[in-house]
């Protein structure tokens, strides 16, 4: 995944309640890891060998710690361990081709800027 589309879906997830308080780095984890699952049969479900895949093991560490206090992953030790994703949302939102989410990401910027407290000079 492009670094621009990891920097635009993070900065999407910031402006949610459930991910208001998370790191930024988790933020990307969340994102480079959903971006991973969703080629898969198991789009909800990311091992530990595949999230060591995206950084090293203490940074991913961290996020997943962080994921997890959230809410937005559950720990889960059966088959070969690793974490049950529940973002469904989001899960839902990285399986839409990459043109439709695009256009609504632009939409959502748009939508961010025109409702913002910017003042415009005339």
């Amino acid at each position: 995944m492009r670094n621009r589309t990891v920097f635009t879906e993070v900065e999407t997830l910031r402006h949610q309640d459930k991910a208001h308080s998370l790191s930024a780095l988790a933020l990307e984890i969340h994102v480079r890891a959903v971006a991973r699952t969703v080629r898969t049969a198991n789009p909800c479900f990311i091992s530990d060998a595949s999230l060591d895949n995206i950084a090293p093991g203490h940074v991913t560490t961290m996020a997943a710690i962080e994921l997890c206090l959230a809410g937005m992953w559950y720990r889960t030790t059966h088959g070969f361990g690793g974490y049950v994703i529940a973002d469904t949302d989001f899960v839902d939102h990285m399986t839409t081709p990459s043109l439709v989410r695009h256009f609504a990401a632009a939409c959502r910027r748009l939508w961010r800027e025109l409702n913002s407290e910017k003042v415009i000079p005339f």
